[in-house]
């Protein structure tokens, strides 16, 4: 005799509540459903499987027996089905960034990995919130900073430079001739100051002089209004590369400092890289090798 596969299953839901209506709720049927199904399994099978001490439903011997020797096989039928559903589903990576990098490095470049790859599915979540990816709700993350965050594994992407970069257009094109001038021109900064003080102090100069503009919540916002010809921003070479080869930036001064921070493949701690994500990691690298490579040229640097 075997009873039907479903009926095995909601009785399991019905034992392991030891109530039909939560049965039901979690199967997502009627209370009526799940009674009229075990009444069938206990015609089936011959013998009572639940009995009632008072108000409380409870399990005879052999609906005890029965519900021991289910579970581990419905579980194992889950299991099985779980693992093909997963072997038949494109493999996808969920990376976590800021929006900067987002925006002006990382999208501009990804198609270049989606030809490589063309059946793997990358999600970006633009977030400062490593949280995501110690919770495991991102695969990776790219993070600018010192290189150590709790609970993570920090690898070096690429170095950053910072240099003064405003619209091509600001003060109708009048741009500093010199660079304690500058403090005379309206400044856009981010929340922290950190990368506009460290050019300063490269440049010899005293960023508390300065004339401020707008401050926004990020580096993203900033450049924004800088390419609107709203002020002179701080830029790094990441962020604004693409706009002032497309001449809607361009940089103040020859100047060029290094950045306090650099840019970082980071992963949670103790977890390993499925081959997928791995090829994502090593493409991330190379293009981060390359874009180097350029800036080295572009902006004059020393090898």
């Amino acid at each position: 005799m075997r009873p039907p596969l479903q009926a095995l299953h909601v009785f399991e839901a019905a034992a392991r509540h030891l109530n039909y209506s939560q049965a039901a709720g979690e199967l997502h049927v009627t209370h009526s459903a799940v009674s009229q199904q075990m009444r069938a399994l206990e015609n089936a099978l011959g013998v009572p499987l639940f009995c009632r001490q008072g108000r409380q439903m409870l399990l005879t011997r052999e609906g005890a027996l029965l519900l021991k020797r289910i579970q581990p096989a419905l579980q194992q039928l889950g299991d099985a089905v779980n693992e093909i559903g997963v072997l038949n589903r494109s493999p996808s990576i969920t990376i976590t960034t800021l929006q900067s990098i987002a925006n002006r490095w990382l999208l501009p470049r990804l198609g270049r990995f989606q030809k490589l790859q063309p059946d793997v599915a990358v999600h970006i979540q633009a977030s400062a919130d490593l949280k995501d990816l110690v919770r495991a709700e991102a695969d990776i993350a790219i993070r600018y900073g010192r290189g150590t965050w709790k609970g993570c594994k920090a690898e070096k992407l690429m170095e950053e430079w910072l240099f003064p970069v405003c619209s091509p257009d600001f003060n109708q094109g009048r741009l500093p001739r010199s660079i304690n001038s500058l403090k005379r021109y309206r400044i856009l900064t981010d929340d922290c100051h950190m990368e506009w003080q460290a050019w300063c102090k490269h440049a010899g100069i005293d960023f508390a002089e300065f004339v401020h503009g707008a401050t926004y919540s990020d580096s993203n916002l900033m450049l924004g209004a800088a390419i609107a010809g709203q002020g002179i921003a701080i830029g790094r070479s990441a962020l604004v590369s693409a706009d002032i080869a497309a001449g809607r930036l361009v940089p103040v001064f020859e100047l060029i400092a290094p950045a306090p921070f650099a840019y970082y493949l980071v992963n949670a701690e103790g977890r390993g890289m499925p081959p997928h994500l791995a090829a994502f990691a090593q493409w991330l690298h190379a293009e981060a090798a390359a874009f180097m490579r350029h800036e080295v040229r572009t902006l004059g640097l020393a090898a």
